[in-house]
Formats: C-alpha cells, sequence, structure tokens
C-alpha cells in the first residue's frame, strides 16, 4: 500500500474561490468593479453601477487622483423576517486611480448608460525624455 501526502490547499483554494463573493457581500460593502485600458492616447475607465443613474456618481480630479464615489441605496423595505435571501449590496463607494503628470479636467469626459460609467481621459502627449547621466563620486 502506497502513501499519498495530503494537502487541504487544492480544497481551502475551491472553497476560497467559491466563497470570496460572498464574504464580499457580508461585509455590506458596495465595491464597484472597473475595468481600465489605453487606447490611442486615452484611458478608458469603465465601472459597473448597476441600479444607479448619473445624479448618484461624482467623478472629481484632484491633482493626479481621479475619484469615482457615489451610493447606491435600497429604497425596498423589507423586515429581516422575511428575507429569504440577501446577495446585493448597497452603501457609499469610492474608487481612486493615479492619472498621469499633465491630465487636465477639461480632457475628462464621463457618461452613464444602463448602469455603465465610462470615464474618458485624454493623456498628455508623451515627451522624450532624454536620460541624464549621473556622475557617482568616490571620496
Amino acid at each position: 500500500m502506497d502513501l499519498k501526502t495530503w494537502t487541504p490547499f487544492p480544497y481551502l483554494d475551491k472553497e476560497w474561490r467559491f466563497d470570496f463573493p460572498r464574504i464580499l457581500r457580508e461585509t455590506g460593502e458596495f465595491r464597484p468593479s472597473m475595468d481600465v485600458v489605453r487606447t490611442n492616447g486615452t484611458l478608458v475607465l469603465t465601472a459597473e453601477l448597476p441600479g444607479m443613474t448619473a445624479d448618484d456618481v461624482d467623478v472629481f480630479l484632484d491633482g493626479d487622483v481621479l475619484t469615482i464615489k457615489g451610493e447606491k441605496t435600497d429604497v425596498r423595505e423589507v423586515s429581516e423576517a422575511d428575507r429569504y435571501v440577501h446577495e446585493r449590496t448597497f452603501g457609499s463607494f469610492q474608487r481612486r486611480m493615479t492619472v498621469p503628470d499633465g491630465v487636465s479636467a477639461e480632457g475628462i469626459d464621463a457618461n452613464f448608460e444602463n448602469g455603465i460609467l465610462t470615464v474618458q481621459v485624454v493623456l498628455p502627449e508623451d515627451k522624450e525624455i532624454e536620460p541624464k547621466r549621473i556622475p557617482v563620486l568616490t571620496k
């Protein structure tokens, strides 16, 4: 009879992947999913905000930090005794992202359609920066 080494890690990994979304929901924190891509000199940020409207969301540029914040509210009144399943999350959220130097508020457009926020950030022209040699001195 061969002895096999047993390790719990494959089982824990499976359980963690299965339970992680549930754990996040139980914290009650709403954290929208975001994608950020760079396309033709523009940074395009897309955030999923189901059940929200453009009036529920604010977009700010403060220096080199782009901030998206808002609040997702539940308008239904349901007692806990009558609730069978509660998986949706509500509450305030705030997502921040550092943008390159030279980005201005005039170069940012934000659109909201069908629960999707799309923010387009025009990136400044890439400047050709030549490396500058720094002399290394000895004492």
